[in-house]
Order: structure tokens, then C-alpha cells, then sequence
């Protein structure tokens, strides 16, 4: 137990010093720390490279082609205007560019398969949108906000589709998650976009592109993803690839010719740097569920508190390690599935404690954390009390959900 602890704890270290302090892109690290985790915890190399490797390809089988195919329409929506025709669209529901912001954000993180590219390609959008310059960093906030809740907590964008994979089940969550993340977002923006005024850019400019073009790409893969889930024997593997490829082709149709070629090529580019983060990802969790950890882990932390709080727990602490939310869903699902708690806890308890870690710490080790502060030009103060605070009390919401569900099986 001791061998697999301290190699854990030494490789979420390193993890944390590398990227947070050397800033050295996720892949390299997460692979590595793969490697040396397994050295650490006693496995013959060949293993290690083997479950390493494994866990990668694993990860880019389920989201790879999906990212990618999220990633181009991200890109042909803001090369064709799209994304300015969706946020004047959303005005028609209100008026207030506090709905706007956190809206548009929970409306596009999962047909971008992603939580910060549609913060991204909303940013310039709504940066100075508000007649105070200050209440409009906090519209980059609720973006924020809106774009992690339903990134972690509707399927199938990663972080859900990640959980179904590994514990092949699906609870079926979206008719809870999806009414509960808007929820939770109408009330931080209610709390945090009181007062947010229009300001003079935001009554005229452009309406971008034809309503058409903005809302087919998105509500497309949307539509095939509802329908392959109604369908029996049709999984996430299966479905995901097939819709945001559609939604890619329709995207890239909508756009003029000239534009199709630069919004590819940059999608492309960033879709890699994401997949790749990805399978840093799974590769570590990979080695990680090889060894013992799992149990060993599942046997100290239900030492000290109710085994039910266990996914909770373990899901949180990493988070508050290495920042990535995929990251923590795949690590804490690998080492989760490994242990007695899946037969213990129902899937949907369970699912929803691991989502629930992964917004509870945003802070420091967070990449998310920073590019909202010097993009809303924030104190760091400032960023903890609108970005942080309430995706931590999201995430104890969250919680509480998944203990009543518990409590509520057993009655």
C-alpha cells in the first residue's frame, strides 16, 4: 500500500509542479508521470508501457474523432460569423448579457466537445460588452461557469461519456443534469449579473451569419447523439464520432469556400493539442488501475470517511492537483473501477460525485482559472469570487444530489 501511495502522491506532485509552475504542455507530462508512477509502484516495465499505451488509445478511441469533429465547428462558426448570430439570437430570450454569457456558454461546450473553446470564441464577444468594464469581466465568469456545468454533467461531452466508458453503464442522466446545471447557472447568474447593463457596442454590429448556419451545426449532432441513444446496442463510442462529424460537415458546408480550408486547418491544430491532453490522460490513469492503487486507495480513504464519499473525495483531491476535469474523471474512474464501490454505490450516485470533484477546486493549478483572470483583466481575488466560489458550490450542490439519490434507493 505504502509503494503505490507515495508513487501516486510523488507523480501528482511532479504533475502539478510541471505544468502550474514550468508551465510544460499536459501530454508530455502526463505521459511521463505514467512511466514513472509505474516504476515507482514496483510494475515491470513492459506493463508499464503496455498500460500506458493502452489507457492512451483507449481515450482517443472514445473521444479523438469527436474532439475533432467539436473542434471544426468551433471553427467554422467563428470564421462564418456564426457565433455573433447565436449571441444576438440569445438576446430574443433576454436582455440582460448576463444570460447571454452564461447561456451561450452552457449551449456550446458540448457540441464542442470542450469547456474553454466556446470561451474562447465568445470572449471577444462579450469582453467590454458591458457598460462597466469591471461587471463585464464578470460576464467572462458566468461564460466560464455556464461552459463547465454542463461540460461535466451532461453526456456526451467528455467528462460523462468518459464515466460510461469505463464502467460501462449508462444511468441515463441528462433528464437530471441537464434541468440542474441550468438551475445552477440561473442562480449564479442571478447572484453574480445583477446590474450588468448593455453597453453602447453591444445594441449595434453585425447579426454574423444566417440563423441557419449558426444552429444546424450545433442541434444536429445533438439530434443523432438523442436518437443513437434511443437505439439499442448503440453506445457512446459508437454515436459520438458519426454526430460531430455530421455537425463538422455541416458547419464547414455553411461557411464560404474560402474560409473552409484556414477554419480545418485551425481546427485541426486544436483539437490535437486537446486529444493529446486526452490521452496523456488515460495513459496515466491506465497505469494507475494496472497497479493496486485502486484498492489500496479505496481501502485508506474508507478509513477515515464513509466509503459513499469516497468517488467525492479521491475526484477532488485530484482536481485540485493537476486542474484538468477530464483528467480527474478518467484518473478517479480508473481507480474507482477497481475497487468493491462500483457494487456498493449506484451508477448514477456514483457518476455524479466524480463530476462533482471536478468543479469543487479551481483555482491555482487550474488552467481555466487563469485564462478567465487575465482575459476578464481580474484580480486573482476577484476570479476566486466569480469563477471559483460558485463552480465550488455547484459541486457541493452536486453532491448532495448524488447522497439523496443514494438515500433514496434505499428506502
Amino acid at each position: 500500500m505504502v509503494e503505490t501511495l507515495s508513487a501516486f502522491l510523488i507523480c501528482i506532485l511532479a504533475v502539478t509542479v510541471a505544468t502550474a509552475y514550468f508551465k510544460i504542455p499536459p501530454f508530455p507530462v502526463l505521459f511521463g508521470a505514467a512511466i514513472i508512477y509505474g516504476i515507482l509502484a514496483g510494475l515491470p516495465p513492459a506493463m508499464v508501457i503496455d498500460a500506458a499505451s493502452a489507457g492512451a488509445g483507449r481515450i482517443f478511441v472514445i473521444l479523438g474523432v469527436a474532439v475533432w469533429g467539436g473542434s471544426i465547428i468551433a471553427f467554422s462558426l467563428v470564421k462564418g460569423g456564426g457565433i455573433e448570430r447565436i449571441r444576438s439570437d440569445l438576446a430574443i430570450i433576454s436582455q440582460r448579457p448576463a444570460v447571454h454569457a452564461g447561456l451561450a456558454g452552457w449551449l456550446l461546450a458540448v457540441p464542442f466537445m470542450c469547456a474553454i473553446t466556446p470561451f474562447l470564441v465568445l470572449a471577444p464577444l462579450m469582453k467590454g460588452r458591458g457598460a462597466d468594464p469591471k461587471r463585464a469581466g464578470v460576464l467572462l465568469s458566468l461564460i466560464a461557469c455556464g461552459s463547465v456545468l454542463s461540460f461535466v454533467l451532461i453526456a456526451p461531452a467528455p467528462v460523462m461519456v468518459t464515466l460510461i466508458e469505463v464502467f460501462s453503464t449508462d444511468p441515463g442522466l441528462n433528464t437530471l443534469t441537464i434541468p440542474l446545471s441550468l438551475i445552477l447557472l440561473l442562480l449564479m447568474i442571478v447572484l453574480f449579473g445583477r446590474g450588468i447593463r448593455l453597453g453602447e457596442r453591444q445594441e449595434g454590429g453585425e447579426r454574423g451569419s444566417g440563423r441557419a448556419a449558426a444552429w444546424v451545426p450545433l442541434i444536429l449532432p445533438i439530434a443523432i447523439i438523442v436518437i443513437g441513444f434511443l437505439l439499442p446496442g448503440v453506445g457512446a463510442k459508437t454515436i459520438l464520432p458519426v454526430a460531430l462529424l455530421a455537425g463538422a460537415a455541416v458547419a464547414i458546408f455553411f461557411i464560404a469556400r474560402t474560409l473552409r480550408k484556414e477554419a480545418v486547418s485551425e481546427g485541426t491544430k486544436h483539437a490535437g493539442m486537446i486529444i493529446f491532453d486526452l490521452c496523456g490522460a488515460g495513459a496515466l490513469g491506465g497505469v494507475i488501475a494496472a497497479s493496486s492503487f485502486p484498492a489500496d486507495a479505496a481501502g485508506l480513504l474508507g478509513m477515515i470517511i464513509p466509503l459513499a464519499a469516497v468517488p467525492f473525495i479521491l475526484a477532488c483531491f485530484i482536481q485540485t492537483a493537476q486542474g484538468s476535469r477530464v483528467v480527474t474523471a478518467v484518473i478517479t474512474a480508473d481507480i474507482i473501477a477497481g475497487t468493491t464501490i462500483p457494487d456498493l454505490i449506484p451508477a448514477s450516485s456514483l457518476f455524479l460525485m466524480i463530476a462533482a470533484g471536478t468543479m469543487v477546486i479551481s483555482y491555482a493549478s487550474d488552467p481555466f482559472f487563469w485564462l478567465v483572470n487575465r482575459t476578464a483583466g481580474q484580480s486573482v481575488l476577484e476570479t476566486v469570487k466569480t469563477f471559483t466560489i460558485p463552480l465550488a458550490a455547484a459541486g457541493c450542490v452536486v453532491f448532495l444530489v448524488a447522497v439523496l439519490l443514494i438515500g433514496w434507493g434505499l428506502r
